[in-house]
């Protein structure tokens, strides 16, 4: 069973842009990491300074090994600076439709 995690950030004013640069050298390490199925960065739709990372793993395990690592730690340093709050929940995946 997969497992869902999200991260809902308040960003710092004027900091979008430093973000999104920042996410995509995370997302092109991440993208060769074992486990992975999933992972996106979503801005709010009506409020610019709200963001969702949002990623989907096998499982538990293989989500904690990349959030343990080196490159995770090194690659999501720049993204936190860009936070004003930030908030982490997981989820596992029970149902739903994939195309």
């Amino acid at each position: 069973m997969s497992v869902r995690m999200i991260v809902d950030v308040r960003v710092k004013p004027g900091s979008q842009e430093e973000l999104t640069r920042a996410y995509a050298a995370l997302r092109e390490r991440a993208e060769r990491q074992p486990g992975l199925i999933d992972h996106q960065l979503c801005e709010a739709a009506e409020d610019p300074e709200r963001w969702l990372v949002i990623s989907e793993w096998e499982s538990l395990e293989t989500s904690e090994e990349w959030d343990r690592s080196e490159d995770h730690a090194r690659l999501l340093a720049p993204m936190r600076a860009c936070f004003a709050q930030a908030s982490r929940a997981g989820f596992q995946v029970r149902d739903g439709v994939s195309r």
